[in-house]
């Protein structure tokens, strides 16, 4: 029996997008850089033998909210690695942290005189985090030249 109003029910959608729609990104959230489009996997350091030998053989930079350690290589491409100790605070802020370091070592890492293996330590100290790791790259990066 029909109602008296004349409404149907809806159509059910499709369960899926159309193709072309897969085709568009659909928010601007999608539409941000991935943390692999602002530091490439081949940009990273991974093991934890990679982090050892760049913290024992590097040269050390502090500055009151990062600890930064850099290794002349010879093997490209140039390599970021990021330690955030629970320290800093909840899961959320370590990984603003880590986002923020990874943006700003970027586009450093792109433009460095030679090829490095770089660590940067975050401290629990709410400072200028651009400007101490402007600061300590650049120092690093002298050391590292006179050598």
């Amino acid at each position: 029996m029909a109602s008296a109003c004349g409404c149907a029910p809806a159509p059910a959608a499709p369960s899926s997008r159309p193709a072309a729609a897969g085709a568009a990104l659909a928010s601007p959230a999608e539409q941000r850089p991935t943390s692999r489009q602002v530091l490439a996997k081949a940009a990273r350091l991974r093991t934890a033998e990679d982090f050892r030998a760049t913290t024992r053989r590097g040269v050390r930079c502090g500055r009151p909210s990062l600890v930064l350690h850099m290794v002349r290589t010879d093997n490209p491409p140039s390599r970021a690695g990021f330690v955030v100790s629970k320290a800093i605070g909840n899961a959320v802020a370590r990984n603003r942290v880590k986002r923020r370091l990874r943006h700003l070592v970027a586009d450093r890492l792109a433009h460095a005189p030679f090829e490095l293996d770089v660590v940067v330590r975050a401290l629990p100290h709410r400072g200028d985090v651009a400007a101490d790791l402007d600061s300590a790259w650049t120092a690093a990066t002298r050391r590292l030249g006179a050598s």
